[in-house]
């Protein structure tokens, strides 16, 4: 196509960009809906309100799934031969060099938008870049003068010129969710200088579609629904790009920098004070308590989103991609199989890790396995897990992980289906899982006869000190230690907990849980990388910002409130559509949103007192809530020198009540840590250390 067809095409544009300002309107889909919100927000609820309706949801799940198929069995082994043919390096150039020549629809972007220094930031960076950098392949723009990209497009112009989104609208492998958009993205395509280079945009969709790939699977292949993971993280990065949310907080933060430079050269700087942590609580006198300095607590509820800095560290082989055969970071190295529990249905997933190699002149070492159990909803390959199985597996240990019980893929493998929550249940499932895949790893000759450790955190941590009371009173694994880190006391109390974090939003107006919303989801976006493990007692605040999230308490409680409620949602979405759950809508394949819906509002409350009782018709709630708590095994607590337990103080899962009786029955077995929330400071060396030197205590 020359140069004189490409413009014949304009009009064209403009009669698409006139036909789609019709359809959608100048309206967001959701400005018919109340601004008010008096009832606590739902996962649906964020879904409607960033999204609107989605009324042509069969034809989207239809469009999603070719593009799923063509992702998973197209993209998936072209980007492996990809990545494995051109290391990180080359594909991280050549998509500079491609996104450089992106510069003229970001600038005109960002100019119909009236940003005018984020069109004078592209203009720079297009400068710098196509000419100290090379054409493009090298952002010295970024790397030397820290001006970052602003990221614009059509499609956020064509919003801040009042055309509503319309309903959503997908197409195979197209990564805009609506026609606006779509529309915006011609635009783009046009003012794209890759699009008058012969063949330059296959190998750019070749190139970025292996820088995505991974990130794709991530999303899709643990959900129970993977067309509404998609739909619902996409929605929010969406609202943050129309915001130009990181780049304007990328120079927020490059502002704060250069004061707190020039305060320094001229004297004026105030350093912060040293972090001293709170002494001892006087009622919780027994257990070991270590403080943890220059952690430098943001509260409860915040450091609990601090578990995401948590993360296996750096691949080793640092040339190579994450889906390059050549790639050997610590998720790579796992063997990730499935063992049959029950004939003819889904298998249960584990992956497993063999001890590091040792030189052949060191002493030779009983082997000892690790078995971790994650908390709700957490599958076995969560990154919170996998990254605890590496510090176990860099201290020697082998290492398995597995579904948790409250995850839709282990119900799905148990056969029965029955719904978990029953700690008594759950912990006999477990056993029997753990029983299968241990026969199953022994007939691959990968163990002997190890040393078995279970490690569990939050509700894998409940779990693990049930087990230890089962395995008490009639042995069938054969377990050395058994490690708990932040378990909750009692299942009832903690979901009221959960529920209570969800209660904070009630009243709030749509505007302000946006802006909640889109705050947390930024920052938390901005942290999702792995970091190495070096924050300890000699880290200063300087050199810890980076480390802490600019998110309010309240704001932190309920977004992981609704992150708990969804892994709830996702699990009562398997069960229903297994065997039909009494008083909900009917499963239907393209149209979901009314059941979705009627299990968003589903608190633990109601599951605890009105969904799980049928599930044990013997059994009253009070019995099973009493049965799911640690009160119930107080005999094996005290008595079991096999139990190690790990806790924060500020967790905000246990009350003050249940803090003191942890205390009083555990005694030295149990240590308590000065900050962190709910899992919040597991990057910590010092934690990180207490919790594997545990698995190597002699018993």
């Amino acid at each position: 196509m020359n140069r004189r067809q490409n413009f014949r095409n304009i009009p064209l544009f403009t009669a698409l960009l006139l036909t789609i300002a019709v359809l959608c309107g100048c309206h967001h889909p959701y400005d018919r809906y109340p601004a008010e919100h008096p009832e606590p927000w739902t996962p649906s609820d964020v879904e409607m309100m960033l999204g609107g309706e989605d009324p042509m949801e069969s034809f989207n799940r239809s469009m999603f799934s070719c593009t799923d198929f063509l992702m998973c069995y197209a993209a998936d082994p072209l980007s492996r031969v990809y990545t494995t043919i051109f290391p990180r390096p080359f594909i991280t150039h050549f998509n500079n060099v491609c996104v450089n020549l992106e510069y003229p629809g970001r600038a005109v972007s960002s100019l119909l938008q009236a940003q005018w220094q984020a069109a004078g930031t592209e203009t720079v960076r297009f400068l710098a870049n196509s000419t100290l950098g090379i054409a493009g392949i090298f952002d010295v723009a970024q790397a030397w003068w820290h001006i970052p990209p602003a990221e614009a497009d059509f499609g956020q112009a064509f919003a801040t010129w009042g055309i509503g989104p319309g309903h959503t609208l997908i197409l195979p492998l197209v990564p805009s969710l609506n026609g606006r958009d779509l529309i915006g993205l011609l635009f783009d395509t046009a003012f794209d200088l890759k699009t008058y280079i012969p063949y330059a945009g296959y190998v750019t969709f070749l190139n970025r579609t292996a820088i995505a790939q991974n990130g794709y699977a991530m999303v899709v292949d643990n959900a129970v629904d993977p067309y509404r993971n998609y739909r619902q993280l996409m929605l929010i990065r969406r609202e943050l790009q129309l915001r130009m949310w990181f780049y304007k907080e990328a120079y927020r933060r490059i502002e704060e920098w250069q004061e707190m430079e020039k305060a320094k050269a001229e004297g004026t700087f105030e350093a912060p004070a040293a972090y001293i942590p709170p002494e001892r609580p006087a009622d919780l006198p027994q257990g070991n308590y270590c403080k943890l300095h220059h952690y430098y607590s943001q509260g409860s509820e915040t450091d609990t989103l601090r578990t995401i800095l948590f993360n296996i560290q750096k691949s080793r082989d640092w040339w190579y991609m994450p889906l390059s055969l050549f790639n050997s970071d610590f998720l790579n190295a796992g063997y990730c199989r499935e063992v049959e529990l029950i004939p003819d249905r889904p298998g249960l997933r584990y992956c497993f890790w063999k001890s590091p190699e040792v030189p052949e002149d060191a002493p030779a070492q009983p082997e000892k396995l690790v078995i971790m159990l994650s908390g709700i909803g957490g599958v076995y390959t969560n990154s919170t897990m996998v990254a605890l199985a590496e510090q176990f597996n860099n201290a020697g240990f082998m290492v398995l992980t597995l579904d948790s019980t409250f995850n839709w893929r282990f119900i799905m493998a148990d056969g029965e289906c029955r719904l978990p929550g029953y700690l008594p249940d759950d912990a006999m499932r477990v056993r029997n899982a753990v029983l299968a895949v241990l026969a199953d790893l022994k007939k691959r000759e990968w163990i002997n006869t190890p040393e078995i450790f279970f490690c569990g955190y939050s509700m894998g941590g409940i779990q693990t000190l049930k087990l230890a009371e089962l395995e008490e009173n009639d042995p069938q694994i054969g377990v050395t230690g058994f490690i708990a880190v932040n378990p909750p006391v009692s299942l009832g109390s903690a979901m009221k907990k959960i529920d209570a974090l969800v209660a904070g939003s009630a009243g709030w107006s749509k505007s302000e849980m946006r802006e909640r919303l889109l705050a947390v989801a930024g920052n938390l976006m901005l942290k999702l990388m792995p970091h190495y493990l070096h924050v300890d007692e000699n880290t200063t605040l300087d050199d810890y910002r980076k480390y802490m999230l600019p998110v309010d308490p309240e704001s932190a409680g309920v977004v992981a409130g609704l992150f708990l409620k969804m892994s709830l949602s996702e699990m009562l979405f398997a069960a229903h559509r297994e065997h039909a759950l009494q008083g909900f809508p009917e499963y239907q394949w393209g149209s979901r949103r009314e059941l979705y819906q009627a299990l968003d509002k589903v608190t633990f409350a109601d599951y605890a007192h009105r969904i799980l009782p049928p599930a044990y018709p013997g059994k009253t709630t009070a019995e099973l809530l009493a049965d799911s708590s640690l009160y119930a095994i107080e005999k094996t607590l005290r008595n079991s020198q096999k139990i190690r337990v790990f806790h924060n103080i500020d967790d905000f899962l246990l009350s003050p009540e249940e803090r003191v009786w942890l205390d009083e029955v555990l005694k030295e077995r149990l240590t308590w840590f000065s900050n962190g929330g709910h899992l919040g400071n597991l990057y910590y060396k010092t934690v990180l250390q207490q919790i594997v030197s545990a698995a190597a205590v002699e018993r």
